[in-house]
């Protein structure tokens, strides 16, 4: 008989366990909403041809499961490399492609959806102190809104306008997501991001670091320069 064994503590187990037991339950609510996504669609286009007719309540249905959808697909990516399912998270420019077109799918839903309808699918985010912070809030959405017709489509190309000052978590998470894919199709084809691209028209400098090197890149004038270690803490006796 082998007597040898490794003791593993309770709390490091339980700690384990709880983390697998996390990481599958982000996975598998992903698969539900994209269930949700896809069964709607499915069902609502067996009965009409044109999204100018699906009913209010069916595009609110799908506009809620579809930005649900798109706020879990990287996290559940990113949650399968680290289990190890074989279904490795890859930040591909195809990735990308592909979440930029489901995204704006759902956002011509989100067009086609009643002012009223939109802040019943997506409340607005209770936050009310934005004019101490110098920051948008729920005062500063509903000021908006109030310039708008509620019982009126919003419109697909005003969606764009309104998710910018619309507060909303789920919201802005999409709409950064779809942002990022949107940057990585244009990095891809003229070899800057979005954000590089609005810096360099403006005249503010971007660097690239190198920290296995050490050195920073100014990307405006090409020059190289080493990386300053500093350490600001002092020993107080």
């Amino acid at each position: 008989m082998d007597n040898n064994f490794t003791v593993i503590k309770a709390s490091e187990a339980n700690r384990n366990d709880a983390e697998r037991k996390r990481l599958q339950r982000v996975i598998t609510l992903c698969q539900a909403w994209q269930r949700q996504y896809n069964n709607f669609i499915k069902d609502t286009f067996k009965n009409v041809e044109k999204i100018e007719d699906i009913s209010q309540s069916d595009l609110m249905k799908i506009a809620f499961s579809g930005i649900k959808l798109v706020c879990c697909i990287n996290d559940a990516n990113r949650e399968n490399k680290i289990l190890g399912t074989g279904n490795d998270y890859v930040e591909t420019l195809q990735h990308s492609k592909n979440l930029y077109q489901v995204i704006d799918a759902i956002f011509t839903v989100l067009g086609c959806l009643t002012v009223r309808n939109f802040i019943i699918t997506f409340p607005i985010t209770k936050e009310y102190d934005g004019e101490k912070w110098g920051c948008k809030d729920y005062f500063y959405t509903m000021d908006v809104l109030a310039k708008m017709e509620w019982d009126k489509p919003i419109g697909r190309d005003k969606v764009y306008d309104l998710l910018w000052d619309y507060q909303n978590d789920d919201l802005r998470h999409a709409y950064v997501e779809f942002t990022c894919a949107m940057s990585a199709i244009y990095r891809s084809q003229t070899g800057k991001g979005i954000a590089e691209q609005w810096c360099d028209d403006v005249g503010i400098p971007t660097y690239t670091i190198n920290n296995e090197s050490g050195f920073v890149r100014d990307n405006q004038t090409g020059e190289i320069m080493k990386i300053k270690k500093r350490n600001n803490l002092q020993i107080v006796k």
